[in-house]
């Protein structure tokens, strides 16, 4: 029997990418999107309309899911926005939208799906973090802080789940070529913000470091690789060599010696 997968954020970057492998490899696909229709069919997999946000809308796309195929395998949390600015620049308003999406989104979906694979006995949660949710990434504060709350919900949720043969994964990529430089929202202090010319600079970098990033499909492949492992890990991080190298600095230097490394990189000044 086809393993059924329900891939949020299914219409573009990652999440089209995993679908796209999946859906190769003989897996029943359904990728949501917020503009999506139900039934609709997007390179071969089925769409779905989701939008995270809304508990309604969550429910009503796992109910359709359920009722034309019987159960549900797989869930992969990927759809997420990301914000950029100062957190001094950063609105109430814009904070909330970005943990609605990225975080109480993954648990709305969670919590309509786990009562269906408690029943079955079986089921893979995949949540797509990020390397930025394992350190404070400057002028992206928000999109860290939400991140690294992916990690933690995880990472508790692994321990509350297992007994009933569900097994949650963490996968933290790093920079990917993807739409994302053009999606990213910027919050709108930042555009006339005593922080601009150091924002502007840091943004650039940013930009350039996705543009050279990896093929989404290796997150796809990997997502595949997981959900055909009897006991995978509770994280896999596919960040560059380099991001790695942060990291491992990261656990093994004083947070200060980390952070002037990070100022470096970005170009920061200190006064």
């Amino acid at each position: 029997m086809s393993k059924v997968a329900f891939i949020t954020g299914g219409t573009s970057g990652i999440g089209r990418a995993i679908c796209n492998v999946l859906h190769s490899k003989g897996v029943v696909v359904y990728g949501t999107g917020r503009k999506a229709n139900h039934g609709d069919i997007l390179d071969g997999f089925h769409l779905v309309r989701c939008d995270v946000t809304k508990d309604v809308s969550v429910r009503e796309a796992i109910e359709y899911v359920l009722q034309q195929e019987g159960r549900i395998d797989v869930l992969v949390n990927n759809a997420g926005i990301g914000i950029a600015g100062s957190i001094e620049d950063s609105e109430i308003g814009e904070i909330l939208n970005v943990f609605n999406t990225n975080v109480a989104g993954v648990i709305r979906t969670c919590k309509s799906v786990l009562p269906i694979m408690r029943e079955q006995g079986s089921g893979y949660i995949i949540n797509i973090s990020s390397v930025g949710g394992l350190m404070g990434l400057p002028y992206r504060g928000i999109y860290s802080g939400s991140k690294s709350s992916v990690e933690l919900i995880s990472e508790a949720m692994s321990m509350e789940v297992m007994k009933f043969g569900i097994k949650v994964v963490l996968v933290e990529p790093g920079d990917f070529k993807t739409s994302i430089n053009e999606n990213r929202k910027v919050s709108e202090k930042a555009k006339s913000s005593i922080y601009k010319d150091e924002f502007d600079s840091i943004h650039e970098i940013i930009n350039q470091e996705v543009n050279e990033g990896n093929d989404p499909e290796k997150i796809g492949r990997l997502v595949w690789r997981i959900i055909n492992h009897p006991s995978p890990r509770v994280r896999y991080n596919t960040g560059d060599f380099m991001s790695k190298v942060a990291l491992a600095i990261k656990r093994l230097t004083p947070s200060r010696w980390f952070e002037a490394m990070m100022m470096n990189h970005y170009k920061i000044r200190r006064r």
